[in-house]
């Protein structure tokens, strides 16, 4: 399958790696947030997985909206995170300039 072997999904998974390191780091009683970045991460994979099987490109586009809409939502998560003191400024930038990068490659993709 082809989308597999994109740039957008191999980053995409780095950006669901990068959730791993933030729930480690995430103190008890802040579940809600590791709900919140596991969803929305996994949403921008199997989103951008189904909109590369759909025909119709408006059909197609239409996935890559909602994925890179679960992908603004992954990036508000590790604002929360920064503002909470939960992660560190370096880590945060890290994880927004990947948000970046997969956003301008979905808006981009057909």
């Amino acid at each position: 399958m082809f989308f597999r072997t994109t740039r957008i999904f191999a980053e995409a998974q780095k950006l669901l790696d990068d959730g791993n390191v933030l729930i480690a780091r995430l103190p008890t009683g802040y579940g809600f947030l590791a709900d919140q970045v596991k969803r929305a991460s996994t949403s921008i994979m199997l989103n951008f997985a189904e909109g590369n099987g759909k025909k119709g490109l408006k059909e197609r586009q239409r996935f890559f909206r909602i994925a890179k809409g679960s992908l603004y939502e992954v990036a508000a998560v590790y604002d929360v995170a920064l503002s909470f003191g939960f992660i560190e400024i370096s880590f945060h930038q890290k994880v927004i300039d990947r948000c970046d990068y997969i956003a301008a490659m979905l808006t981009k993709w057909r």
